[in-house]
């Protein structure tokens, strides 16, 4: 069974899925309608598709809106699978769809939908494919599969409930029936006024406790919800100022109006009312008022779930470490050095499938500790994997790779030292930028033994908890991990007054021989990660950090070069440039005898194709054809900025070529 503080019920969470055509590009077929069916699968299996719904049938144009929306539950450790099938549509017949006839068809992942920042995806559609090929290969070779298009999938999130405002309120100076022998208790009711009903009576929303300290009562805070008091936001609320006797017999001191607009500005002058009593002001000449009421506390409480915070863009950093230390007299033969090094494998593919989607660059530091390392086999408690300047390896596959060669290059120790790695992990945690927006979940490999400097990394274990980092110990092979599992239960014992965020398990617990490598993979992150969503709501909630709603940018970096794309890339559109140049060439040749005027293709070409399939589009430039087009003429309209990587040019590169452009069009002018 599972250690404790690993496994729990998954938690899911609400999404509304919707789906749209783009450049649909159907097979021959005899119907002019189609429908879209959605299945869902949680293994690799293709005789496991279980179908969730199906849209009502539209015709077929280039682009077909579904106005039909599928809630999902969302399950972030799940690897969870959608296909969608596109399937002809007969009015005529009686059976009027055929699941087994199929136009097109796409299969994506739901961590691919969430993790594209701005809830919105765009697969190809696809034809004759498998699709147990094409989760494996993502993007399909355009020679092998039809492209009939572009499936673009929306996801939204449900109406949060509302959420409750928190208020508290203290009298000043309340009037008492006797000023020595008062013995009465102070307490206070809030209605809602009703002025559009006919009676006209007010709605009870709220009676405080009462309190003998009937001057200067200070009443415990409540909460009322939103659509009580701000279901129209100057609706009025009456504060009602009351006394309860010895006898049980209540008495009216006073009330004051307000409104949940003017809460809204917060405790102070503004929110401090005059208790008045309309029958003594009416009879009294002299009469002000019987004390007063504060408002010492507003807050709107906001709830937030994993998910708002995910689409909101945080995004989530998968880091490794290795510990490549062997305890002394403990011997391995061959096999059982295959086997670990197996099982290290799938734990960071495993883990890496899942949080892989939700690092915009994936790009994935790699650090090792606990070996001599060349050239002068150096004891090292850190050091980068690959060996290089940057820690950084770009995808899963460089990972295992690097980790092959520092395994062939180092020679491990006898015990291993923890402190330094755990801290270089949370300091970069601590360093990644501003709060809220980059969480690391680090998993440290180990093949068990003792730890030479137990208090040390018990005390950077400790500290992780005040910063954006989750810690999973993994331990690999059939060792002994007393060690590491006693220091991780201290460190949870530990992290009980602030948050809890290190976990420990034991990797061959959870590999079954006899399943798929897939499925294992999916069960090591399905336990793993189980703990993810709620370490990381523990975070934000302690550092009050607020989910923004959610952003709408394409997070589809080239698969080849992050340094040449920015985090947060643009949308491009690039009509406006195509119909400057355009322009420029018709002015030009419009006054040649037998000019026929002809639109020119683009030098300009969308990429569409990315890793994560959405719109955003790339520039691939060609400057040769531009040149030829524009041949020597200079461009005086204004040109708008756009993004474009280093290794290409843009039409207006430097003020030079501008300048050179200017004065060789008035040397022609001249001639």
């Amino acid at each position: 069974s599972p250690p404790d503080g690993i496994m729990k019920p998954a938690i899911s969470d609400r999404v509304d899925i919707t789906l749209s055509i783009r450049d649909f590009n159907p097979p021959p077929s005899p119907s002019r309608m189609v429908v879209c069916i959605v299945y869902e699968n949680d293994t690799d299996r293709e005789e496991n598709w279980r179908c969730i719904g199906m849209t009502a049938p539209c015709p077929i144009r280039s682009s077909v809106i579904f106005n039909e929306t599928f809630p999902y539950d969302y399950v972030f450790e799940k690897t969870q699978l959608i296909k969608v099938n596109i399937c002809p549509y007969y009015v005529d017949k009686d059976y009027q769809h055929d699941q087994t006839e199929t136009l097109a068809t796409t299969v994506f992942k739901v961590d691919e939908l969430i993790g594209s920042f701005g809830v919105q995806l765009r697969k190809p559609l696809l034809d004759g494919c498998p699709i147990a090929t094409v989760v494996q290969m993502g993007m399909p070779n355009k020679l092998t599969f039809s492209n009939r298009g572009h499936l673009l999938i929306d996801a939204t999130l449900p109406e949060k409930q509302q959420q409750p405002i928190v208020l508290q309120f203290v009298g000043r100076s309340l009037e008492r029936k006797d000023l020595i022998w008062d013995e009465t208790a102070a307490f206070f009711r809030i209605y809602r006024v009703e002025q559009d009903t006919e009676d006209e009576e007010n709605v009870l929303l709220y009676e405080s406790e009462e309190i003998k300290n009937h001057s200067h009562p200070a009443w415990s805070e409540f909460s009322l919800e939103m659509e009580e008091i701000a279901d129209d936001r100057n609706r009025l609320l009456c504060i009602e100022v009351l006394y309860r006797d010895v006898d049980g017999s209540e008495g009216y001191i006073g009330k004051a109006l307000t409104t949940y607009a003017k809460m809204k500005y917060g405790p102070g002058k503004d929110n401090t009312y005059k208790v008045v009593n309309e029958s003594k002001k009416a009879t009294k000449k002299n009469y002000d008022n019987s004390g007063f009421i504060e408002m010492t506390k507003f807050s709107e409480v906001s709830f937030y779930n994993f998910l708002d915070y995910i689409v909101s863009g945080t995004q989530l950093h998968y880091e490794i470490a290795v510990d490549f230390s062997e305890e002394r007299g403990k011997e391995q033969d061959a096999a059982e050095r295959c086997r670990d090094e197996t099982l290290l494998q799938i734990g960071i593919r495993g883990l890496g499938c899942v949080l892989r989607d939700y690092t915009p660059n994936r790009l994935f530091p790699a650090f090792g500790f606990g070996a001599r390392v060349p050239p002068l086999a150096e004891e090292s408690d850190e050091f980068n994997m690959n060996f290089s300047y940057d820690p950084n390896c770009r995808g899963l596959d460089c990972v295992i790779e690097a980790f092959k060669v520092a395994n062939n290059l180092t020679a491990p120790l006898d015990t291993a030292r923890c402190a330094k790695i755990i801290n270089t992990l949370v300091r970069r945690s601590e360093e990644s930028g501003a709060l809220g927006l980059h969480y690391h979940v680090a998993a440290i490999f180990t093949r068990g033994g003792p730890i030479d400097d137990w208090k040390d990394s018990l005390a950077a274990l400790c500290s992780a908890a005040h910063h954006p980092i989750s810690i999973i110990v993994v331990g690999v092979g059939v060792g002994g991990f007393s060690s590491f599992s006693k220091l991780v239960r201290k460190a949870r014992e530990a992290q009980k007054e602030t948050r809890v965020c290190v976990e420990f398990m034991e990797l061959h617990r959870f590999v079954n021989p006899t399943r798929s490598l897939p499925a294992n993979r999916s069960r090591i992150a399905e336990v793993a990660l189980a703990n993810i969503p709620s370490q990381i709501l523990s975070f934000m909630h302690r550092n009050a950090v607020s989910a923004k709603p959610p952003i709408k940018v394409c997070r589809s970096p080239l698969p080849h070069s992050s340094g040449l794309v920015p985090d947060h890339p643009t949308q491009f559109t690039f009509d406006d440039e195509c119909a400057m140049i355009e322009n420029v060439m018709e002015r030009r040749k419009s006054s040649m005898p037998g000019y026929a005027s002809a639109r020119a293709p683009s030098p300009y070409t969308p990429h569409k194709g990315d890793r994560r399939r959405s719109e955003g589009q790339y520039l691939n430039f060609n400057p040769d054809a531009l040149r030829t087009r524009l041949g020597n003429l200079s461009v005086s309209q204004p040109q708008r900025l756009v993004y474009v990587p280093s290794s290409s040019r843009s039409v207006m590169h430097s003020s030079r070529e501008r300048r050179r452009r200017e004065r060789e069009e008035r040397e022609m002018a001249k001639r």
